[in-house]
């Protein structure tokens, strides 16, 4: 049976806290180990609270990477359009997909975390007008990725551009998306849909959302979210230890583990991590790219893809 590795990768959150070497060492890291996929998060700023920390800017971070790295699959989950003109970012896109040899994944959303919006000057409009705004963009996103010009006009965006340099590939288009309206534009028009991780019962139910819209398309399905691994119980605990102390919590290590098994999140020893994966591959979930909360702990992130390789 073939390895799902190639189908699994690496997410990162620099946000949190990494400074470029990090990122780029980790990105390597994804690399040399065979996954398929390494991407980072779109954030302006920390999304836990946190300021004064290093929080390197994402399209210049994948700049890098796409340098750096040479067989993963990179890109950004997701770019928010709030502050990310669909436009100027299908033309980044293209850049980088033809630059790094047809390796980026263009993952878009409608943006959720008002801080940084507020802090850099973008506005932050309720949710109903995020979605009128993220079904625009997206039509203007496929039309220059997909179709190398567009002609729009809209209440929010407008394109009469060609997108240049054309990437010799096809670039795959990601929507990242938990709404029942946004499921449903993916399963419509994305390449790929992904879902951050969540209890088996709110998948389900988004899940049909999908399913029901589909009308006949071919569109992969991933699923985003931390994770916990250990050889055994002793080395687990280690790591969720090690998980508690990155954020400043004394939680205890199973609470730590209680906490994301709740959450539908892959964690546990060897046996019980690969039970999880499957489970999650039966569920529908094509792609799974699990969230390195701790990137500098090499180890965890080298056993998932021995684990992923050998046992799955």
């Amino acid at each position: 049976m073939p390895s799902i590795l190639k189908d699994c990768g690496i997410m990162l959150e620099p946000q949190l806290g990494m400074d470029m070497k990090e990122l780029v060492d980790a990105a390597r890291l994804a690399d040399r180990l065979g996954f398929g996929y390494l991407f980072r998060s779109d954030h302006l700023l920390p999304t836990d609270g946190r300021r004064g920390i290093a929080s390197p800017e994402c399209w210049t971070s994948l700049g890098v990477v796409a340098a750096s790295t040479e067989t993963v699959k990179f890109g950004p989950m997701v770019s928010p359009i709030g502050f990310r003109n669909p436009a100027l970012l299908s033309k980044m896109a293209c850049t980088l997909h033809s630059f790094s040899g047809g390796r980026l994944q263009l993952a878009v959303g409608a943006g959720w975390y008002d801080p940084e919006y507020k802090a850099l000057g973008y506005p932050f409009p309720g949710f109903p007008e995020r979605v009128a705004q993220f079904r625009e963009a997206l039509d203007v996103v496929l039309k220059l990725v997909k179709e190398g010009r567009a002609d729009y006009d809209g209440k929010y965006f407008s394109a009469h551009t060609d997108c240049l340099p054309r990437p010799s590939g096809d670039l795959n288009v990601i929507v990242g998306a938990k709404a029942p309206t946004l499921v449903r534009a993916a399963a419509r028009q994305a390449d790929e849909w992904n879902v951050f991780v969540s209890p088996k019962e709110d998948f389900d139910k988004m899940m049909r959302a999908f399913r029901g819209a589909l009308d006949g398309r071919r569109v992969a399905v991933s699923e985003t979210g931390p994770f916990l691994l250990g050889k055994g119980q002793a080395d687990l605990e280690a790591n969720a230890r090690l998980q508690a102390r990155k954020f400043g919590s004394d939680a205890p290590p199973s609470e730590v583990i209680s906490r994301l098994k709740k959450r539908g999140a892959a964690c546990g020893d060897v046996d019980e991590f690969v039970e999880a994966v499957r489970a999650k591959l039966d569920l529908g979930v094509s792609r799974l790219y699990f969230q390195a909360l701790v990137p500098e702990n090499t180890a965890m992130i080298e056993l998932l893809a021995d684990t992923l390789k050998q046992r799955v």
